[in-house]
């Protein structure tokens, strides 16, 4: 028989009992499997996406604690001591007893046994990853290794079906709260389900979970993720509608920007006459050692350099844009920015997919959009 963990009990029984147990139903247990001791933040989920930690939870080995809940909430269970494993639990009136096993895979019913799957799945990829990157050292001249191209082909074997089992989830069953975890889930850099691709998954989930918990802080965290990625969404649609419109023979548009000293610059529509308009960023090692290479050369008399630097993706954007202006002997252009970063109007005006990017403007009109300074024929 496991062990009572009691002072763990009485703590988080009292703090769930804040949250109105049902009196006419049992509370749930979920038991802690396992040896391994240390001590657990219990935090939930508000509607903003952030946490709220409820309460903290000692584990002594194989404990055993009651939690009740009216609403369906998810738990998760952070580790601030211990090689105690994270946990998600999804806890409602209707959940009876959910174990958690020694390495951290929770079960008990459909939404707890997704979770502890996911976790599995997540672990098993990581391993795999390793596996085929351990193959890959043992050789050190890759480059007539012809079975390197196995690899990639397992590997996107695996990713496809790795992404397939999280689709079939989201289609036959939106309406998992557990679901929610899924927006986490990555194969390297990229999201095993992404929004451009994935959108009406997103949606429907989105749907389900509201008609199935109104009112839940969880689902409502979960559509402001929704909100979030449709906003992305419709500003890439618009940075490839400009990308289209904004080609030789179009006028360039007018921008308002910022200047390195804090001033503000309005470029009006038909304004620029013969100019050299340049979309880089101080981050652009491409841009900046062309930019660079023309400036010790050349005159940037005539050139307006539209900057893309700012947050996230810098700590310091101004500071590391004026910088690169400097070292880069790029003052003598008009230099402006927004600071917006991925956001800028700069990227969603002009339609920009890449960096750099150039333009020559003639009385107003584009004559040329072209990606390397040579292309411009100057």
């Amino acid at each position: 028989m496991p062990k009572q963990g009691f002072k763990g009990y009485v703590a988080l029984f009292l703090l769930f009992a804040l949250y109105a147990c049902t009196p006419q139903k049992a509370p749930s247990t979920i038991a802690f499997q396992g040896s391994t001791t240390g001590v657990y933040s219990v935090q939930l989920r508000q509607a903003n996406g952030t946490f709220v930690v409820v309460d903290t939870l000692e584990i002594k080995g194989d404990d055993i604690f009651e939690i009740g809940f009216d609403t369906t909430r998810m738990v998760s269970f952070l580790p601030i001591s211990g090689e105690l494993p994270v946990v998600h639990a999804v806890i409602g009136p209707n959940t009876s007893q959910l174990r958690v096993s020694a390495d951290g895979f929770i079960s008990g019913d459909q939404e707890n046994n997704w979770l502890g799957e996911q976790r599995k799945m997540q672990l098993d990829l990581l391993a795999f990853i390793d596996s085929l990157d351990h193959i890959r050292a043992t050789y050190q001249d890759s480059s007539t290794f012809k079975g390197l191209q196995a690899l990639d082909t397992c590997f996107y074997d695996y990713a496809e079906k790795y992404r397939k089992r999280v689709v079939d989830s989201l289609t036959l069953r939106p309406d998992l709260l557990s679901n929610m975890m899924l927006v986490y889930h990555r194969i390297g850099q990229n999201p095993v389900v992404d929004y451009v691709i994935d959108r009406s998954l997103f949606l429907s989930v989105r749907s389900s979970l509201e008609e199935k918990y109104p009112g839940s802080d969880d689902v409502a965290a979960f559509g402001m993720w929704v909100d979030e990625f449709e906003e992305s969404y419709q500003f890439s649609l618009r940075v490839q509608e400009a990308a289209q419109k904004f080609i030789p023979g179009h006028p360039f548009p007018e921008f308002t920007l910022q200047t390195p000293e804090g001033g503000l610059i309005h470029l009006p529509k038909l304004g620029l006459k013969n100019d050299v308009v340049v979309v880089w960023a101080s981050w652009c090692n491409v841009c900046r050692a062309e930019l660079s290479n023309y400036a010790r050369n050349h005159s940037l008399e005539g050139w307006t350099l539209l900057s893309i630097d700012g947050l996230p993706q810098q700590r310091s954007p101004l500071g590391e844009w004026y910088e690169a202006i400097q070292q880069d002997q790029l003052a003598t252009a008009r230099n402006l920015s927004d600071l917006a970063g991925q956001r800028s109007k700069i990227i969603e005006t002009l339609g920009v997919a890449e960096l750099p990017l150039y333009f020559k403007v003639e009385d107003g009109i584009i004559t040329k959009r072209v990606s390397n300074i040579a292309d411009l024929g100057l």
